[in-house]
């Protein structure tokens, strides 16, 4: 027995133009029909935002990238023609818009109030990354519709979560080259005449008709027409904090691109901000006013026609902050007067704490810390995802560079007298730093190492402060080696066939099969973390949240750390970097003495258990890899879980021909109350499910015989 499916496709080229029409109206969040791109603007007729969050320290972070996630709508997937291939890692695979929304369930069950989601704006054929951008208010087609959108955020929103979008401003594609180096590596040059004229890459192309004849992109232009009066103007920034002021001369003011070659050295302050991304991204000109009108347009008509709730800043490092001075308080007062009065912006910080100093807030540069100065304007960024901390980590289990377990408590004393992290629109200090264990550009540390490592990284993420973030498929125990950059690392949770190759187990690789599974070991481990961190911590709302205590002394190869927001509700971590050696050592606690604590890490099984002594000190005895999150007496309940289904996910189940039944089964961590029956579903239908015994277990059993085969769905619901 076979089903034949007949799919259709449609070649899809690359829409006309960004003003609102007729023929692009499906995915453009503008709604202006001039071809005036600073006049753009987008809508939501009768739509109600959703508010921004109490406070951003609470959260925990999911990101993904959304084509490779889950394809919810076939029919997108090849409206380029040759750049969908599920067989290969560096093509497109699906993933969409309608995938995500449908899978907001499991991200919330691992304990994830909010999603960072790659760019939405159209990209090239085989972007699928999304950080090549083409236009800025229209959504790449392949990932859906602005309906598909709004979708999205509008059932994120109705389960209590946030979308965070990734935005690109620093750089759009390679449409252009630098005049007599269409085939090789373009010095960088400023000023006089050593600037470049920029030439189109494909003037027999595919151009498009704007105020400024035929250009590539539909909404920035280039004009190689010199200014011998131009200047960057400034300030920019070096790696070490130092503002630069440009004093030459001469540009190409007019054009909305950097004239300056490629970008080769990331010291520079000049050539950071103005050089060209790996040769491959033409780069905006950020520092003009022209362009800053424009870019400001289309991030007010994504926000207000999508509701989005945050920014994650890609790049921020190549962007001048005189640009960020303007358009990240335009930003937060736009999404003030749509009822977000704390809408998130946070950056991508590749870069040194001082130079991410500079950015922070309201920004210091290396002349300002420990006073009370800032530089001048208005607040930036919020946060961003710092790496200083993850190399600490990184090195630390990778490298066996164990001595960098105090690294941590170091940057963060460093940091107090560099960061201005002051929110007005809370009046007081928040760190709301993203710390992390893996993401989109790296090698997944557990490919390196072990589950082990990884879970150690996770509990140090989980309750150091700042906020937690999670990477796609870390809770599915994807392992591939080899850099997400070059695709290895960026796995889909649906079912692919681009990693078969590249086995990781005596099974193949993971990412072969369907991986939402619920019960597996590593989504249990996440969600405990997370909803440990919900427990004692709660909704954060106070500076004392970010108070750490660390011992006098560093302790070698250990971690210690205690805080919490409350002085009832704290957590002592303490974690051996060590791999193959137990460590014993004393530390002081805030407990008073007799108190006992407990680990509330594991899931189940003994936990361990210390009482604390004479002037708060406890001993401890820590075995390698091991981090304890010590808390005072018994632990807080959490929310039940199910830690097991039979037949189990993912499964295909075989009978013999004579069978008529399947019994299936669902078990949680506890024993619970007989109406939890009446809650699981399969299929979407309940009351076939009674308790066994003590309740912890439920079972229904299932009529195979007029056929069962197919994908079923098993569900325990919310008040479950």
């Amino acid at each position: 027995m076979f089903r034949l499916v007949w799919w259709c496709w449609l070649l899809w080229h690359q829409a006309s133009a960004a003003p609102w029409t007729e023929e692009n109206a499906k995915w453009n969040v503008n709604f202006e029909k001039r071809h005036i791109p600073q006049r753009y603007y987008g809508q939501w007729e009768g739509h109600e935002y959703f508010p921004s969050p109490p406070d951003w320290r609470a959260l925990s972070i999911y990101q993904l990238l959304t084509d490779r996630f889950v394809d919810g709508d076939p029919t997108n997937n090849e409206l380029y023609d040759g750049d969908f291939d599920v067989r290969d890692m560096t093509y497109r695979h699906g993933g969409d818009f309608i995938g995500i929304r449908e899978r907001l369930p499991y991200i919330k069950g691992l304990g994830c109030q909010a999603i960072w989601i790659s760019p939405v704006f159209v990209n090239g054929p085989n972007s699928y990354h999304q950080y090549a951008m083409h236009d800025f208010t229209l959504l790449d087609p392949r990932l859906g519709t602005l309906e598909d959108l709004r979708s999205l955020t509008s059932e994120a929103h109705r389960l209590g979560m946030y979308v965070i979008v990734d935005v690109v401003m620093n750089h759009m594609a390679n449409e252009f080259a630098f005049e007599n180096h269409l085939d090789r590596g373009t010095p960088f040059a400023m000023h006089e005449t050593e600037e470049y004229k920029l030439v189109m890459r494909n003037e027999n192309g595919t151009l498009l008709d704007t105020p400024m004849g035929r250009q590539p992109y539909a909404d920035f232009w280039y004009n190689n027409t010199w200014d011998p009066d131009g200047s960057y103007g400034g300030p920019v920034y070096g790696k070490w904090g130092e503002s630069q002021i440009d004093t030459g001369r001469g540009t190409y003011t007019w054009s909305d691109f950097h004239h300056n070659g490629d970008l080769y050295d990331y010291t520079s302050p000049w050539q950071i901000t103005m050089g060209k991304i790996y040769g491959t991204m033409d780069d905006l000109r950020l520092e003009s006013p022209r362009v800053q009108d424009k870019y400001i347009a289309m991030t007010k008509s994504l926000m207000s026609s999508a509701d989005i709730d945050g920014f994650r800043v890609d790049t921020p490092m190549q962007v001048p902050l005189p640009f960020f001075k303007r358009w990240a308080p335009e930003v937060r007062d736009f999404a003030k007067s749509l009822g977000k009065d704390r809408f998130g912006i946070f950056g991508e910080f590749y870069v040194t704490p001082a130079r991410y100093a500079t950015m922070t807030g309201r920004g210091k540069d290396l002349t300002m810390w420990g006073k009370d100065q800032f530089i001048e304007g208005r607040a930036t960024l919020k946060g961003g995802i710092v790496y200083s901390y993850y190399w600490y980590t990184f090195s630390a289990l990778v490298h066996d560079m164990t001595d960098l377990a105090d690294g941590l408590p170091l940057a963060y004393r460093t940091e107090a007298s560099m960061l201005d992290t002051f929110d007005p629109t809370t009046n007081r200090t928040e760190y709301a730093m993203w710390n992390f264990c893996n993401n989109h550009d790296n090698w997944r540390l557990q490919a390196l190492t072990s589950i082990s490592h990884f879970h150690f990284c996770l509990a140090i993420i989980t309750f150091w402060p700042g906020v937690p973030l999670h990477y796609a498929g870390d809770e599915q125990g994807f392992n591939t080696p080899g850099s997400a950059l070059d695709g290895w690392a960026r796995e889909e949770l649906a079912v692919s066939m681009a990693w078969r190759a590249a086995r990781t187990t005596a099974d193949g690789n993971p990412a072969d099969g369907d991986n939402f599974d619920m019960t597996h070991p590593n989504y249990r481990y996440v969600r405990r973390l997370n909803l440990l961190r919900q427990a004692y911590f709660g909704k954060f709302g106070s500076e004392e949240c970010d108070v750490v205590e660390t011992p006098d002394a560093p302790i070698k190869e250990v971690l210690v750390f205690t805080r919490g927001c409350s002085k009832e509700d704290r957590i002592t971590l303490a974690a051996n970097f060590n791999s193959t050696a137990t460590k014993n050592f004393s530390v002081v606690t805030p407990w008073p003495p007799g108190t006992v604590l407990v680990d509330a890490v594991p899931e189940e099984g003994v936990r361990a258990t210390v009482k604390v002594g004479a002037g708060g000190k406890v001993d401890l005895l820590l075995p390698p890899l091991r981090a304890l999150a010590l808390v005072k007496s018994s632990v807080k309940p959490l929310q039940p879980v199910v830690v097991k289904t039979t037949p189990a996910h993912g499964v295909t189940v075989s009978q013999s021909a004579d069978s008529t039944e399947l019994e299936v089964r669902l078990r949680f961590d506890r024993p619970m109350d007989p109406s939890v029956a009446g809650l699981v579903s399969l299929d979407g239908a309940t009351g076939a499910f009674k308790c066994m015994a003590t309740c912890q277990e439920v079972v229904a059993t299932v009529s195979v015989v007029d056929g069962f085969d197919g994908v079923h769905v098993l569900e325990a619901g919310k008040a479950a």
